[in-house]
């Protein structure tokens, strides 16, 4: 189990998306995960989904290969979100986005995978369904 960096400021989706994955099989992938914090997006006037704990980042195993287990952990989150699976209990997760920070995709369940042109880095980010919008009640 890996654990998470957060208030008690979660979302239904968020929530059951972490307790999903720590019984799946890229729990082991998964060395921590950040949910909550009252923040705008990186050089942007919007609202970040953390600032309404709508949002999780999912870190890689600092001694893993980061392109490999982003990709690994990007597409296990995409499978909790789109197969009914036994981690999931014959359910599927409500996303609305996984961004492949490192490998610089992105997945909506409307397009499927495409490029990602936003900020580079060692995680996965997930997005619950729906999208929060306007101004979060941290601001």
């Amino acid at each position: 189990m890996f654990p998470v960096y957060s208030t008690s400021v979660q979302t239904p989706p968020i929530e059951r998306l972490i307790r999903v994955l720590m019984r799946s099989h890229i729990a082991p992938l998964i060395h921590h995960a950040g949910v909550y914090n009252c923040r705008r997006i990186y050089n942007s006037s919007t609202w970040s989904q953390h600032a309404w704990g709508n949002g999780a980042d999912l870190f890689p195993s600092p001694d893993a290969d980061d392109n490999e287990a982003c990709e690994a952990i990007a597409q296990g989150v995409v499978l909790q979100a789109t197969k009914r699976t036994k981690a999931n209990w014959g359910r599927k997760l409500q996303l609305a986005e996984v961004i492949d920070h490192q490998n610089m995709h992105m997945w909506t369940r409307a397009t499927g995978w495409k490029p990602y042109g936003g900020t580079h880095g060692p995680h996965v980010h997930v997005t619950g369904e729906p999208k929060r919008t306007g101004v979060p009640p941290c601001a």
